[in-house]
């Protein structure tokens, strides 16, 4: 594999990473790249991990350090490998962070899952074998722990891959995920594990039916309580719930709603909430098709919109912040007319107007990270609808 790296025009051959001012692509042939995403470190580094799959079926889960705020990164280091970890949107992988410095990796895996020769990757009948599975590093991801499912209950041709993932105030690990109702094909309720000095606990329904097929939040926020945000289905009404819990993930509070749209529609809108712990407050975003009203909607824990993305080629959005300021992300566009990335600032509770990432044709799904007064912006970049590499940018905020 071979890395070119463009510096003050200068061509240095480096590998797979192309480089210019503050913009590197990760871009290879015959690979698909999936579900970049920034995280920060104990030590302010920022961490970007994504996923790469040859023509085969081989899934490399893969990151690298970034010790100068995004400019630069580091060569890629191997997380896992294998052809049964998903690359689906609704299931993104997590990297997460020990207050001692250990790292903890989470994806959602079929473990059945093969490769056959020029026929790309054989699935063990449908793909409904996914579970959550977790790896642990204590050397900083040069070397990982075998990876685990959080399961304790394995049982076959069951669906778990919906999930989200965090650390809880006392440092251990916490997993929620849509499981399906016995007997009741496309029906799931809402369940929820954690780990107690390490080890998992059995997994708990903490609602009882909810929407099927769509991402979930799941967050620590400034006060230490766990939130759980999730598409409700009440007949069907879809929107976005709530529930908290202050004693890390033993009870939760009754549900709530955190902005009541009413939109009623009979299937599954394949799009979840995302959330941010934002100052004293946690931002929601998440999509809404309510007739009349439809968007990408911004609203505060307390229930205050502050935004609706109303363009209709925006169905996601992600969040990046700090205390002081937080960016909701966005892809704009479609195949055909082409796409770009957008993004608006948010400063107590005041949403700027769009501005859009330069050179960003092509871009979609962003994931970003705010350090100091910069956006560090990571992005899939497309050709024909397949994801063909993606592509960091380092944006200074006003």
């Amino acid at each position: 594999m071979k890395r070119y790296m463009l510096l003050l025009s200068a061509l240095l051959i480096m590998g797979s990473q192309i480089s210019s001012a503050q913009s590197i692509t990760y871009k290879e042939d015959a690979k698909t790249y999936a579900l970049p995403a920034l995280f920060q470190n104990n030590n302010n580094e920022i961490i970007l991990s994504w996923t790469e799959k040859d023509a085969a079926g081989m899934v490399n889960y893969y990151f690298a350090r970034s010790a100068d705020k995004g400019k630069t990164f580091s060569d890629k280091k191997l997380i896992y490998a294998a052809p049964g970890i998903g690359t689906g949107r609704l299931a993104r992988p997590r990297l997460l962070f020990k207050k001692n410095g250990d790292m903890v990796a989470t994806f959602s895996f079929n473990p059945d899952a093969q490769l056959q020769a020029n026929a790309g990757e054989v699935k063990a009948a449908r793909p409904k074998e996914l579970q959550v599975y977790v790896t642990e590093s204590a050397d900083g991801g040069n070397t990982w722990s075998t990876p685990k499912s959080v399961h304790n209950d394995a049982t076959p041709g069951v669906i778990r891959g919906f999930y989200d993932a965090t650390l809880m105030a006392n440092d251990e690990l916490a997993v929620v995920f849509l499981k399906d109702i016995p007997n009741k094909p496309h029906e799931r309720d809402l369940r929820l594990v954690i780990a107690q000095n390490g080890v998992f606990g059995d997994e708990r329904i903490i609602d009882s039916f909810v929407c099927d097929c769509c991402n979930l939040g799941l967050l620590t926020d400034e006060k230490g309580n766990l939130n759980v945000y999730y598409r409700e289905n009440a007949d069907n009404i879809r929107d976005i719930a709530k529930m908290i819990s202050t004693d890390n993930g033993i009870t939760f509070s009754t549900p709530e709603m955190v902005y009541k749209d009413n939109w009623k529609i009979n299937a599954c809108p394949h799009t979840g909430p995302v959330a941010l712990r934002y100052g004293n407050t946690n931002l929601i975003s998440y999509y809404s098709g309510v007739e009349g009203n439809p968007g990408v909607r911004l609203v505060t824990q307390a229930g205050k919109q502050l935004l609706l993305l109303k363009d209709e080629t925006i169905k996601t959005a992600s969040l990046a912040g700090n205390e002081k300021k937080a960016v909701i992300l966005y892809g704009q566009g479609t195949q055909d007319a082409g796409t770009k990335i957008g993004y608006r600032t948010i400063a107590k509770s005041k949403v700027s107007a769009d501005k859009w990432l330069d050179n960003s044709a092509t871009g979609t799904n962003p994931n970003g990270i705010i350090v100091d007064n910069e956006l560090v912006v990571v992005y899939e970049l497309t050709e024909k609808g397949k994801v063909v590499g993606i592509k960091t940018d380092v944006v200074k905020l006003n």
